[in-house]
């Protein structure tokens, strides 16, 4: 149900110094430095370059299933792995890619995808129908590969067969009116004659990749950058516009943002702080940034069976306690907005339609300690001075974990433990040093801390599913990442009207549905919803234009995010251009 999480962060660091190690390093990554006219500057961005930042040694791994959390499988899903569909960012019209169309038939249980002809794999064996029915299915080979749910306790898949060279038929136990939008658009095609002879899916590292996307080589791999290179043989002709894509080193937000600044990286999605005074001023006529708000809520998470976080009355206290709008002017610099109890109004506002509804939402998101500490006392919590003491006689201790260079989640945390602080909870952050010792207890909820949510972008039964659904379920202390359930909670009551969304096209009775998940929703708590999650992209028009923006808006801007970066490694044009 979830895309990468990696994909929505933006990561950072050490400082400086590493910077500007980096920024000796970017000088001879393309090409020679420029010294003078456009011709040489041009040329020293024949690759379209990135960086992400906080990002460790490069390593030669470029698994599509285990990698995406290195730098070095930050965008091999999408830019050599294809989707079958693209749904992009809020609810966009689909756009078709290895399926060029698809219908829907047996009573809206048998979806035939029409593969498209003449794609063929880069070591030039073609790629038919039965490698996409080796790719959903792949699941049983190892479960690790399980990109659509096969393997889970919500299976709804029947069957999938091929039928002919260039056409699958997925036949479902039920209806699924979710399934385009929310399962399918996850999937990306590999070649079955290499990976189903590889033994451990899990551990093998895949360091010279065979796809069928708009990049095929890795042209020079080195610790600090890569380099993947066009696909002449691509089966879109004339794509992609952009003959490479380059990846380098940055340890931190600031490094990252040095990089930026000197016009040596053209695309980063970390978070800046006064991104007008710090990167768009720089240059006015060709550095932009780009912040979309139609996305998910950020949300304070921890796991809901470990008491006292299993009180929902404790949960509900807590996001009363957080002061939102501070968080999001101070720790968020005013790019992520505040949101309700509920967290839809960036992606979909349209969905939460009953007016009681709506107040009980913006009720139990108003800042109110006062009402916060009486929620505590009525539950059973009492004081012992200033110390709030839960109802088994224990103090209340409360430490958010954040990796150190996350400038922004630091200070959005810093902002939270002190609202804590003062209803009584012994709150600090605890700062962790790297992507690498915060991701696995922060993926389980071993230690409470910020997240971000992402579900389906046709509707939000993808959010409803991941935090309230009995089939998304994960247990204590495991990765809750493969269906989004990080905080180990369902509701009996919200499985049911799941269920009936999921199997209905009718779209009054979604909204019926809906309004009946957001009552369970803001009566259970589950995660505290704080601010939307914004699609940070600062880019520059200075080699490349064609870039998604506000106004020319196609998916989510954020080049690891998979399916929508293929749309944007496929539609990114060559050549300077002042403007947006």
């Amino acid at each position: 149900m979830r895309r990468s999480f990696r994909s929505t962060r933006r990561l950072a660091a050490v400082g400086v110094v590493a910077g500007l190690a980096v920024l000796a390093l970017v000088g001879t990554a393309s090409a020679p430095a420029a010294t003078n006219g456009s011709a040489s500057l041009t040329a020293a961005h024949k690759c379209l370059v990135m960086t992400g930042s906080g990002d460790p040694a490069f390593v030669k791994n470029f698994n599509p299933f285990t990698a995406t959390g290195l730098p070095s499988g930050s965008f091999v899903q999408g830019a050599f792995y294809e989707p079958l569909v693209v749904v992009g960012e809020g609810g966009l019209k689909p756009v078709p890619w290895l399926a060029k169309s698809w219908a829907w038939s047996n009573g809206n249980k048998t979806l035939t995808l029409n593969i498209q002809k003449g794609v063929k794999w880069s070591d030039g064996k073609p790629l038919t129908s039965l490698d996409v029915v080796y790719s959903l299915t792949a699941g049983h080979q190892n479960a690790v590969m399980d990109r659509i749910g096969l393997t889970g306790t919500g299976n709804n898949v029947q069957s999938i067969r091929a039928h002919g060279p260039n056409t699958v038929a997925i036949t479902l136990k039920t209806p699924d009116s979710q399934f385009v939008a929310a399962i399918l658009n996850r999937q990306f095609v590999i070649p079955q004659h290499i990976w189903s002879k590889v033994s451990d899916p899990a551990t093998f590292t895949n360091s010279n990749p065979v796809g069928s996307g708009p990049y095929d080589k890795i042209s020079r791999f080195t610790t600090q950058d890569y380099v993947f290179s066009k696909n002449p043989s691509y089966w879109q002709a004339g794509l992609p516009k952009v003959p490479c894509l380059e990846y380098v080193q940055a340890a931190s937000n600031d490094s990252a943002l040095a990089l930026i600044q000197s016009g040596q990286v053209d695309w980063t999605h970390n978070f800046v702080p006064n991104v007008q005074g710090a990167y768009v001023s720089k240059d006015p006529k060709h550095y932009h940034a780009f912040y979309a708000t139609s996305a998910y809520p950020i949300s304070l998470h921890f796991d809901d069976t470990q008491y006292p976080f299993s009180l929902p009355a404790f949960r509900k206290a807590l996001s009363l306690a957080i002061d939102r709008n501070t968080v999001s002017k101070l720790g968020e610099y005013g790019y992520a907005p505040p949101v309700d109890g509920i967290g839809l109004g960036g992606l979909f506002p349209g969905w939460v339609t009953d007016p009681a509804v709506k107040e009980q939402a913006k009720a139990a998101a108003t800042y109110n300690p006062t009402a916060a500490k009486k929620m505590l006392t009525d539950a059973g919590f009492t004081y012992k001075g200033s110390s709030l003491i839960d109802p088994k006689g224990n103090p209340v201790k409360l430490d958010i974990h954040v990796i150190s260079g996350w400038s922004d989640w630091v200070a959005s945390n810093q902002i939270i433990t002190k609202n804590l602080s003062a209803i009584g909870i012994n709150s600090n952050v605890a700062l962790e040093p790297d992507w690498g010792s915060w991701q696995p207890n922060a993926y389980a909820t071993k230690n409470p801390t910020l997240l971000w949510e992402m579900g389906s972008q046709g509707s939000p039964y993808g959010y409803f599913y991941a935090n309230l659904s009995q089939n998304a379920f994960i247990a204590s202390g495991e990765d809750g990442s493969p269906t989004g359930n990080t905080e180990h909670f369902a509701d009996p009551q919200a499985t049911p009207l799941l269920n009936e969304w999921k199997v209905t096209l009718d779209p009054k009775k979604q909204q019926q549905l809906a309004t009946k998940l957001e009552k369970i929703w803001l009566n259970d708590m589950p995660i505290v919803p704080l601010f939307i999650g914004p699609r940070w992209s600062t880019y520059s028009t200075k080699y490349f234009h064609c870039w998604d923006t506000q106004k020319n808006f196609f998916g989510d801007p954020i080049f690891t995010t998979f399916p929508d970066n293929i749309l944007s490694f496929t539609r990114i044009c060559p050549g300077g251009q002042a403007g947006a």
